[in-house]
C-alpha cells in the first residue's frame, strides 16, 4: 500500500502533470467566471442605467465581480509561480543527470583503459612472475571497481522504484566483525586503511538486520571517507547505544561540507562542486543509495560538519529493538 501511495505521489507531482492540471484549472475557472458574469444581466443593466444618469454608483455594485476577478488573478499568479518552481526542479534534474552520465562515462573509462593495458602487457612473453602477479592484482581491482559501479547503478534504480525493502530482512550480525570485513573490502582504495581506521564498537554487540544493506551503507560511507580525506588521515567508526536507537557513525578529517552542501548531499546525482573541481571520482549515487537503504530499514541518517576542511561525520540510526546482544 505504501509503495502504491509513493508512486501515486510521484506521478501527481511530476512537472508535466502539474503543468496540464494547472492549465485545466485555469481554463475551467475562467469559463465558470465568464458564465457567471454573463448571467448577471440584471446587474449589468442596472449599472448601465446608473452610469447614464447623475445618480451615484452604489459601493456594492459589481463588488463581487471585482473580487472574483482579483481572486482569479491571484490564482493565476500563484499557478505561474508553482509552474516556474517545477520547471526549475526539472531543469536541475536534467543538469544532474547529464553530470551523472559524464561521471559514469569517466568512471567506466578508467578501469577499462587499465584492463586493456594490462591484457596487452600480459600478451608479451617472458614476463617475470612478480610482474605478472602485480598485473593480475591490478586486473582484479579494476574488475571489482567495475562490478561495484554497475551494482550501484542497479541498486539506485531499484530503490528509486521502491522495489527493494530491507526492513523485513533479518540476519544475525556481529557488528564489529562486519565493520572490519567491509573495511577489508575497501582496501583496494587505500592499502593503509586498516591502519588509519579506528573502530569503536563492542565485540559482543550483535544486531538483527540485513547484512547486505549494512554492508552497502558502511561500504559507501567508508569509501567516501577515504576519497575525501588526505592520505593517512584518521577515519573513525563509532557505535553508540542511545535510549531508543543504535547510532553508527563514520567520521573523517577530510574536505568537510558547507551548510548548503549538507542540505543537498543525499540527493540523487548530487556532487559537491569542490569534489568535481578536484576531479575526485564519483557518480553522485553513493549517498542517495545510503539514505534510501537506511530509510528502507526504518532508520534515519544525517551529516555533521563544521565547515570546509574540517571533516565530516555521517551518522545513521536504527531502532534499538534491532540489538540482539550487547
Amino acid at each position: 500500500m505504501k509503495t502504491i501511495l509513493v508512486k501515486l505521489l510521484r506521478w501527481l507531482t511530476h512537472p508535466i502533470f502539474v503543468f496540464v492540471a494547472l492549465q485545466i484549472v485555469w481554463l475551467t475557472m475562467i469559463i465558470l467566471w465568464v458564465v457567471w458574469f454573463m448571467s448577471q444581466q440584471e446587474t449589468l443593466s442596472k449599472l448601465s442605467s446608473i452610469i447614464g444618469s447623475t445618480s451615484t454608483i452604489s459601493p456594492t455594485t459589481g463588488i463581487f465581480t471585482l473580487v472574483i476577478g482579483c481572486v482569479l488573478l491571484g490564482i493565476f499568479l500563484v499557478g505561474t509561480v508553482v509552474l516556474f518552481v517545477f520547471t526549475q526542479i526539472q531543469s536541475s534534474l536534467i543538469s544532474q543527470q547529464k553530470s551523472f552520465v559524464s561521471s559514469v562515462t569517466h568512471e567506466l573509462r578508467s578501469p577499462l583503459s587499465s584492463l586493456q593495458l594490462s591484457f596487452e602487457t600480459l600478451q608479451r612473453h617472458q614476463l617475470p612472475a612478480a610482474v605478472r602477479d602485480k598485473i593480475f592484482s591490478m586486473v582484479e581491482k579494476d574488475l571489482e571497481r567495475l562490478s561495484q559501479l554497475v551494482e550501484r547503478i542497479l541498486i539506485a534504480g531499484r530503490l528509486d522504484r521502491g522495489i527493494i525493502d530491507y526492513k523485513n530482512q533479518q540476519d544475525e550480525i556481529p557488528l564489529r566483525e562486519l565493520i572490519q570485513h567491509v573495511a577489508e573490502q575497501q582496501r583496494h582504495m587505500d592499502d593503509s586503511l586498516l591502519q588509519r581506521l579506528k573502530i569503536d564498537c563492542s565485540p559482543d554487540l550483535v544486531i538483527g538486520a540485513s547484512r547486505l544493506a549494512l554492508s552497502i551503507v558502511l561500504g559507501n560511507l567508508l569509501e567516501n571517507a577515504v576519497k575525501y580525506s588526505p592520505a593517512g588521515a584518521p577515519i573513525r567508526v563509532q557505535v553508540t547505544i542511545q535510549e531508543y536507537e543504535l547510532w553508527i557513525s563514520v567520521e573523517d578529517a577530510g574536505i568537510g561540507l558547507t551548510s548548503s552542501e549538507q542540505r543537498k548531499i543525499f540527493r540523487m546525482f548530487h556532487r559537491s562542486p569542490r569534489a568535481q573541481k578536484a576531479a575526485v571520482p564519483g557518480t553522485g549515487l553513493g549517498l542517495y543509495i545510503v539514505k534510501s537503504i537506511v530509510n528502507s530499514m526504518g532508520g534515519r541518517i544525517w551529516v555533521q560538519s563544521e565547515g570546509v576542511s574540517k571533516g565530516s561525520r555521517f551518522t545513521f540510526a536504527l531502532s534499538r529493538e534491532c540489538i540482539l546482544a550487547s
